[in-house]
């Protein structure tokens, strides 16, 4: 077989490279891919959209098995993924390159401006495990794994109904109905393994999720006891009118966002040139479960 080789990746154009890892990303997440995920993102024709697969199947021929009755690809039993390499910084990137409203702009001029980043350690995946979950919970499938509590010394097998795969700005999590516990919750992936798809037993759906579905607002707005003019800058740096601005999120995500904007009530800093946001209407937070 005609396998690829570092060498063979390494030599696709950038362009088409960036299309055969959202080829690769949508199967891995989905559990099954067609042309129109290339149609659709990246503005070509179908003709093009039919030799990247070609070249992707030639590159990678045990990955992709075409289903003729649902008019699909499906990863192979022996799927591995080959241009994906785990790491959270690219499957953000790839996800970002998603049809939207907003999309970014990929790529800048090769004398690129003056600009460095500074980023936390990479969160590694396994795209294994991934592979499994992302599609159970796409096709609405019951999912058994071994979890690793925090709480417990020895991992042990748990069965969920996923819904939907969340990254929270730290670490990815799986929001999902635990058949254990009788509820919905959140279950981080790197705990995870040994996953396995169970399609024939019956799953909750994500309908019943009354937290997914409800939204919180809040209300954020500028320390107070800062100077009139830091006040000033400080609410044109984040984009506020009258020194505030409302910010609309899930109810099973809202303790995420409070920790990722650092404005949890309870570990509020005390010094405003710290603590230079604050939450405006922390009753909103402790109506809805965080305390």
């Amino acid at each position: 077989m005609n396998r690829i080789t570092p060498t063979a990746i390494d030599d696709l154009k950038w362009d088409l490279r960036q299309r055969l890892k959202l080829l690769e990303c949508t199967a891995l997440l989905n559990g099954w891919v067609r042309t129109q995920a290339l149609t659709e993102s990246f503005g070509i024709s179908r003709a093009q959209a039919s030799k990247d697969f070609a070249v992707y199947q030639a590159l990678a021929p045990d990955n992709l098995i075409y289903n003729r009755s649902r008019k699909y690809y499906e990863p192979g039993e022996r799927f591995a993924a080959r241009l994906l390499s785990g790491r959270t910084s690219e499957l953000l990137d790839v996800l970002a390159a998603l049809p939207g409203e907003d999309r970014p702009v990929v790529a800048l001029a090769a004398a690129g401006p003056n600009v460095e980043l500074l980023r936390p350690l990479e969160r590694e995946l396994d795209l294994d495990i991934l592979r499994v979950i992302s599609a159970a919970a796409s096709n609405s499938h019951r999912l058994r794994v071994d979890y690793q509590s925090m709480r417990r010394p020895h991992p042990r097998p748990i069965e969920l109904s996923p819904h939907t795969l969340v990254y929270s700005g730290f670490r990815w999590h799986l929001r999902a109905f635990s058949h254990e516990h009788g509820e919905y919750r959140d279950f981080v992936l790197a705990r995870m393994g040994n996953a396995e798809a169970l399609p024939d037993r019956p799953s909750v759906p994500r309908d019943d999720d009354a937290d997914w579905f409800e939204n919180v607002t809040l209300r954020v707005g500028v320390h107070s006891d800062l100077a009139p003019a830091q006040q000033a800058v400080i609410a044109a740096d984040y984009g506020m009118i009258d020194g505030e601005r409302s910010v609309t999120v899930r109810r099973a995500l809202l303790p995420y966002l409070l920790r990722l904007m650092q404005i949890e009530p309870e570990r509020e800093h005390p010094d405003p040139v710290i603590q230079q946001i604050r939450l405006l209407n922390p009753e909103a937070a402790v109506k809805n479960g965080w305390s």
